[in-house]
């Protein structure tokens, strides 16, 4: 027969083990069945607020790429000029100029005039067309104007510019939207006519804003013309543009009697770089042959946004 203090014991062992099934049974997450799932749950949430490998994912899959992880260089205006110097050579070998329409910086280096213009001339032809049978001056023809301008078709500027009344039509629009260092070749060999990258800016900002003399309509046809540009005719400004932008340009070669058979190699436009919409021209003359001058202003225009991010 168990004594009193037995007694005792047993009720004790009993007590504890009720109170343990009790637990049990209140929560089972706690078993060994669930075990593994909850420690699972526990790891994947911390991963999520704290791993700096998850943080870096989930960044990646909701941002845009952004430039900023591959800075671009800088460049001052006075070492952009110093770098054109050494690639184009001295005196009035180089212009280039560059406006950014989101900050509203302009910088410019090189010639300030004297620039031969070869077929760029035919962005100052099409504005004048533009311009003239808009205010009832003139007429052009489209199939005229689109050769001129994709195809760079000398015949169909020629006949363009006698649509525009010649030099006298294009120096009346070029007074009025404020060329000063553009002068036309006296004898209307409208491609031996001269500029300076700033004029040419200039131009090239009658095809952006709401106070050009050219009305919406005028404005986007010509950059439509500017962004159809046959493909062997894209080389120029478009080496500063951004992967996967757009550029609307005219180009200009031309092979030049009076500078001993060397060229001028020309390039206006507009496109993205660094992020931003940027008119660029880049001018070049005295180069020994095209394709060294093509690559040389492609230099310089990479070169040209380096420095207009810069300013």
């Amino acid at each position: 027969m168990l004594s009193r203090r037995h007694l005792v014991a047993v009720a004790a062992v009993i007590s504890v083990v009720l109170l343990t099934l009790t637990a049990w049974h209140r929560h089972p997450r706690n078993g060994p069945a669930n075990a593994q799932a909850s420690a699972h749950r526990t790891a994947s949430a911390h991963r999520t607020a704290s791993s700096p490998a998850s943080r870096s994912t989930s960044t990646v899959a909701t941002r845009s790429p952004s430039r900023s992880a591959t800075p671009h260089p800088r460049l001052t205006v006075r070492q952009l000029s110093a770098n054109l110097r050494s690639l184009f050579g001295p005196g009035d070998s180089f212009s280039v100029a560059g406006y950014d329409l989101t900050t509203g910086h302009s910088i410019a280096a090189g010639a300030g005039s004297g620039m031969t213009e070869a077929s760029v001339v035919k962005l100052d032809i099409l504005e004048t067309a533009l311009y003239r049978q808009q205010t009832g001056q003139g007429d052009y023809d489209g199939d005229d104007v689109a050769d001129m301008m994709e195809h760079s078709d000398n015949d169909a500027a020629d006949r363009v510019f006698r649509d525009d009344n010649g030099n006298a039509g294009l120096q009346s629009y070029n007074d009025l939207v404020g060329l000063s260092h553009t002068q036309l070749d006296p004898t209307e060999a409208w491609g031996l006519s001269t500029t300076a990258a700033t004029d040419q800016v200039l131009l090239l900002k009658q095809l952006i804003s709401s106070k050009s003399p050219l009305n919406a309509a005028s404005r986007a046809y010509a950059l439509n013309l500017m962004g159809q540009v046959e493909a062997d005719q894209t080389w120029g400004i478009s080496a500063a543009a951004d992967a996967g932008a757009k550029s609307q340009l005219k180009n200009g070669w031309l092979n030049i009697d009076r500078d001993n058979g060397l060229w001028a190699v020309n390039s206006d436009g507009l496109t993205t770089s660094g992020g931003h919409k940027v008119l660029l021209v880049v001018l070049s003359q005295h180069q020994p042959d095209m394709q060294t001058g093509i690559g040389r202003v492609e230099t310089a225009a990479k070169q040209l946004a380096a420095a207009l991010r810069s300013s």
